[in-house]
């Protein structure tokens, strides 16, 4: 261990040296009287909501230091979310369930986080080639890379790309220390265009991912040896005194692989975007898959479900699902802008298509196609010059639903909606809206070597969501209070059986936050608390922690002459004991799980547990770096770790370095 652990700081201090190095250079070139022609001033970029809006690229890139040692996906957005104890696993966001959109879904979406949703794809506008280069490395084996390019080819004319792999190594369960536990592979191209009189937009945009995850149905457990020397049953407590230990599945892979096109373009019929004529056209396509090559050895693992059959169905050798979906989304209308208004008004259609293996000549391939209707509509008044200030009110309305096939749910020909109202204004934030979405199509339907299943009595699910923040904001201290109220009936939900049930009971779910931001002198307080109450409490479809805590405190210098800004400090993230839910691979699906206040006997219940990192952030020009030793309690008692997901131990502590450098000409 002492030898792993002197390589890896000599490594990372010949990185960190090698790029002082290569900056002390630069700095010997370029003096103070030298005039920088390129850096954060001539780079803006904006995002498909905001040419929708009317707002054009006109964002500035972020060049601040703040938090750049949190590069996970288990925290972010104020939200908590679990995954499976390593990087670019499975992973659902707990704290939060409002639905994103209306219409069809697949229900596949723990590899969601991971993808260049188009949605969010940044589109640039750049006086010079622009790129960005990211790495992140853990010393368990754990890599991110990250590369960006963009450049304008003229005044009207931008391209670029974004590069990603991130790969993990097996941490529990492993025979080789290279064993792979998961990789993800996603890129994605973008083109933006307008004309020189600026009444065209076009924005377009190509994205791929790639998921995979080599599946081992977490730590197994039989029986250990007990202080009196007897043999005794397992606790979870024992799950953390050996990396080597044995696990449920060998052999079992998931796979999510996802295309997606997009192209969206408006046209002024009214100089000043008055008035304009707009479309956008996107298609995506999905394919899922699960593979068990050793399905005899793994057969105790599917016995846990009592839905399955556990030796197969079908093929008694090996497990070989697939789904494949095709999504296409058209819109078109009319919309405008002027200093006080922006409204639109349009008409959308989905086109959803569903398809699953056969298994021989013993179930036939199952095809599902769904065609919907809607008509949408926004209204927002500006109570500001800047657009920061305003109230919206927005409708998106089902007219029309038809699906091909009539072992459909019942409410199938029952339209989806959303109505949403937002207020904002001077750091008052007010939203509220309702929804009813449609089940997804795993939740409808699904066929397998082990389980089949056609549910025609689910109903649409409703959501109602009231929220309230406002930010109280000084020289040195910010203080944000918020409080959301969410309402679920009819919630669908994955059971401990393995298939999808339906609760019609509302849920009520209160969410109170409260934000710091505290500077003194050199010292600097990041705090966001969150509590979550839930009506039925343990014993609630929604299973979340209670309370979540996400502190950072650091120091903060600048050094050399101004030329490198360190920040050094802890980031420490809280959370409390909770019913969690447990992971299905064969699905890649979170479950509920039943509580049985058992104790340490109960696997699926899961300690309250601290992660404390101690960080060192640097700043050299264009360039910022970081270096943490993570969980720093794991070093203290490592056979006191803790879950991220029942029978799946989260990472113990390790080194973790980054370097996020940017360059502009």
């Amino acid at each position: 261990m002492s030898y792993f652990i002197h390589t890896l700081l000599k490594r990372v201090t010949g990185i960190i040296l090698f790029t002082g190095i290569i900056f002390s250079s630069g700095a010997q070139i370029l003096d103070d009287s030298t005039k920088q022609l390129y850096g954060y001033h001539s780079v803006r970029y904006g995002t498909e909501t905001d040419v929708f809006y009317n707002r054009g690229l006109k964002t500035e890139v972020d060049s601040s230091l703040a938090s750049i040692q949190r590069y996970g996906y288990i925290y972010r957005n104020a939200q908590y979310s679990q995954d499976l104890g390593n990087w670019v696993t499975p992973i659902q966001c707990i704290t939060s369930h409002l639905p994103s959109q209306t219409g069809l879904q697949t229900g596949f979406n723990v590899y969601s986080p991971f993808e260049y949703n188009a949605n969010n794809i940044k589109y640039f506008d750049t006086k010079s080639p622009y790129a960005e280069l990211k790495y992140y490395q853990g010393s368990r084996g754990q890599q991110s890379m990250e590369a960006s390019f963009t450049r304008n080819i003229n005044a009207q004319w931008n391209f670029g790309i974004d590069l990603r792999r991130i790969v993990s190594k097996k941490i529990i369960g492993y025979v080789t220390r290279n064993d792979k536990q998961a990789e993800n592979y996603a890129f994605d191209f973008f083109v933006s265009h307008h004309s020189k009189n600026e009444r065209y937009f076009l924005l377009a945009s190509f994205n791929y991912m790639e998921a995979h995850n080599f599946e081992n149905g977490g730590i197994k457990l039989d029986s250990v040896v007990g202080d009196d020397g007897k043999m005794q049953l397992a606790d979870k407590y024992d799950m953390f005194n050996n990396q080597l230990s044995t696990v449920w599945l060998i052999n079992a892979r998931s796979l999510d692989k996802r295309y997606n096109y997009r192209v969206y373009q408006h046209y002024d019929l009214v100089k000043g975007d008055k008035l304009q004529l707009f479309h956008r056209f996107d298609f995506s396509r999905k394919i899922n898959r699960y593979t068990d090559n050793s399905l005899a050895t793994n057969e105790p693992f599917y016995e846990r479900f009592s839905a399955y059959t556990p030796g197969g169905a079908y093929d008694t050798v090996s497990i070989a699902d697939r789904t494949d979906f095709n999504f296409m989304d058209n819109r078109a209308g009319v919309k405008g802008s002027s200093s006080k208004f922006f409204y639109a008004a349009f008409i959308k259609n989905r086109y959803v298509t569903m398809r699953q293996r056969e298994y021989y000549d013993s179930i036939s391939p199952y095809n599902r196609y769904t065609s919907e209707w809607y008509v949408d509509g926004i209204l927002r008044r500006y109570f500001d010059e800047e657009g920061k200030s305003y109230a919206e009110a927005s409708v998106d309305w089902g007219v029309l639903n038809h699906t091909n096939t009539l072992a459909s749910p019942k409410d199938s020909t029952k339209n989806n909606y959303n109505a949403s109202l937002s207020f904002v204004h001077k750091g008052f934030r007010l939203e509220g809206s309702t929804w009813a979405v449609s089940p997804s199509m795993i939740q409808s339907h699904y066929q397998s070597n082990l389980v089949k299943w056609n549910k025609t009595d689910f109903d649409l699910q409703y959501v109602n969501h009231l929220s309230a923040e406002y930010g109280f904001k000084k020289k040195k201290i910010d203080v944000i209070p918020s409080v959301a109220w969410n309402q679920y009936k009819n919630y669908i939900y994955f059971t401990e059986a393995g298939t999808p049930a339906q609760y019609d009971t509302a849920i009520t779910h209160i969410q109170a936050k409260l934000g710091l931001r505290f500077n003194l002198w050199k010292i600097h307080v990041y705090n966001e608390f969150q509590y979550n109450s839930l009506d039925q409490g343990r014993y609630s479809k929604l299973q979340m922690p209670q309370v979540v805590n996400a502190t950072q405190l650091f120091i903060e210098a600048w050094l050399f002459k101004r030329a490198t800004l360190l920040q050094t400090g802890f980031d420490v993230l809280y959370r409390s004991s909770f019913q969690s839910n447990g992971y299905n691979p064969l699905m890649q699906q979170y479950y509920v799980t039943t509580y049985t206040g058992n104790g340490g006997m109960d696997f699926n219940y899961i300690d309250r547990y601290v992660v404390v990192d101690y960080f060192v952030n640097m700043q050299i020009r264009t360039a910022r770096i970081f270096v943490k030793l993570a969980n720093v309690k794991g070093l203290i008692t490592p056979k006191k770790g803790y879950c991220a997901t029942p029978y799946y131990t989260g990472i113990p502590w390790t080194i973790d370095f980054g370097i996020s450098w940017r360059f502009f000409d």
